[in-house]
């Protein structure tokens, strides 16, 4: 028992040795893994799925959920796309009424879970709608078309012919964030109300604009992953970040933070997200299906948590 209860206060460095695993055993499963080429395209494939981990984790550590963060990307690049492509804005102008925009949807979020103490998955369902629908309205369901060729460098550019400029912005935000949530104040803050909202209260924390901030927070991360998205695909749907949110939200519990929140970390979620993209990728590699991949996938997540159910017992 003595043994289990170390292995899960190094939860961290149990995902990378297993991420060193899978990384090792698809380098001689497959002889196109190691290359560099498919080294940098493998970090490349981490940046969205990333920054919505960032959003999600969050939400889920406070005791909420935030399911709006797909819709709320989806709707950025649309805004993204619009004001660029279609009214030919500045870049520069178009991402800063993308970053209000970002802001006021976070912001509503925040109030519906912090000051009316509406359930969060709930608020958040209902804003999920809400975004998609101006989404909808405003691209009329088809793909807006950006081209904007110093715009494209955010999610095609690469630093010294090989580098993706967005893996470069997946870790400076991943820094920024384990750095925010884990050894702030406020951060600290959103774990003791994560934990035991009551305890919270009678220490004198102010639930509302805790709850406030962290909403803008996941907003803000939607905001960057719609930059990087809207940059790749040269262009905006209303629907193209929705796959992201379960596999966030499974990327965040296979991670190690508590889905009823207060427990958990940034690092650990972000060795999930290279856990998973791991996978994707060294599956590719070998003509893999799909299907078999999500098999594989979710076998892995429910091990996982078999495996810490079989410790908090302990």
């Amino acid at each position: 028992m003595i043994k289990l209860n170390k292995m899960a206060n190094n939860n961290e460095m149990i995902l990378a040795l297993f991420a060193l695993f899978l990384f090792i055993g698809f380098s001689f499963s497959s002889p196109y893994f190691f290359r560099l080429g498919n080294l940098m395209q493998l970090t490349a494939q981490l940046v969205e799925l990333g920054l919505m981990t960032l959003a999600m984790s969050a939400s889920i550590i406070s005791g909420g959920m935030d399911l709006s963060i797909g819709a709320m990307a989806s709707l950025f690049t649309v805004l993204l796309a619009t004001f660029m492509g279609t009214m030919g804005l500045p870049m520069w102008i178009a991402i800063f009424i993308t970053f209000v925009a970002s802001l006021l949807c976070g912001m509503l979020n925040g109030f519906l879970c912090g000051h009316l103490k509406v359930n969060a998955m709930l608020a958040t369902l209902g804003t999920q709608a809400l975004f998609s629908g101006l989404g909808l309205v405003i691209s009329k369901g088809v793909t807006i078309q950006c081209i904007n060729e110093k715009f494209f460098f955010f999610g095609q550019g690469r630093i010294a012919g090989h580098l993706p400029f967005q893996t470069v912005i997946l870790v400076i935000t991943a820094v920024f964030s384990v750095i925010l949530i884990s050894k702030t104040r406020w951060g600290r803050r959103i774990y003791l109300i994560g934990s035991n909202n009551e305890a919270a209260k009678f220490a004198g924390i102010n639930y509302k604009s805790n709850i406030m901030l962290v909403y803008i927070f996941s907003a803000i991360m939607s905001f960057i992953c719609a930059i990087v998205i809207t940059s790749r695909i040269s262009g905006g749907r209303a629907d193209v970040a929705d796959p992201l949110v379960l596999q966030s939200v499974s990327a965040s519990v296979f991670g190690g933070i508590a889905i009823t929140g207060g427990s958990g970390n940034i690092l650990g979620a972000m060795i999930g997200v290279i856990v998973f993209t791991l996978v994707s990728n060294g599956m590719n590699m070998m003509g893999a299906s799909q299907f078999l991949q999500q098999v594989i996938i979710g076998s892995i997540l429910l091990l996982v948590l078999m495996f810490r159910q079989l410790i908090k017992r302990q």
